[in-house]
């Protein structure tokens, strides 16, 4: 019996799987249980992202609109919970823009990982484009482009090395 970070790892994978199975077939329960344990989380990252406290009206169009996109889905495609929550919240969810600095903030941080992409082979856009905008998992880009899971590993903890440093040097400058 396997133990340690990757059996909890696996174990909680497994009932994530089992809580979108459930939500597939409409099960009341397992939509109520999602909600619990995304909500705290959506609110947290949507009150920092709106800028304003009330959020709840958001929270529950992000919720409804994930269960509805888990409902939607094939029962043999794997779904990503927290990648779909996120892909939801920024798709319905615009950041407050405030003014000429966060405008242009945003055109800095898009200016570097532009910059860092370009940097990269074709191969190592491919995961982080399939990893970071598609929220496809490891696991799939491994099984999809015919990596290894160290390979897309390593891929993504350069590129968020080389962001992070490129981030403190215009920071700094």
């Amino acid at each position: 019996m396997a133990s340690g970070p990757e059996a909890e790892s696996s174990s909680h994978d497994e009932g994530l799987t089992a809580l979108v199975r459930r939500i597939q077939i409409g099960d009341q329960t397992a939509i109520q249980a999602f909600h619990s344990m995304f909500s705290p989380g959506i609110e947290f990252l949507l009150r920092r992202k709106l800028e304003k406290s009330p959020v709840a009206a958001e929270v529950a169009r992000v919720l409804k609109a994930a269960v509805q996109e888990i409902e939607a889905a094939s029962q043999a495609q794997v779904i990503n919970l927290s990648h779909l929550v996120t892909r939801t919240m920024q798709r319905l969810c615009p950041p407050a823009r405030h003014g000429v600095e966060s405008r242009t903030a945003d055109e800095t941080t898009d200016s570097l990982a532009n910059s860092v992409l370009a940097e990269r082979t074709p191969l190592e856009q491919d995961i982080l484009r399939r990893y970071y905008v598609l929220g496809e998992s490891p696991e799939k880009i491994r099984t999809h482009l015919r990596v290894s899971s160290r390979t897309i590993q390593q891929t993504i903890a350069r590129a968020r090395a080389d962001f992070r440093g490129k981030m403190q040097r215009s920071e700094s400058a």
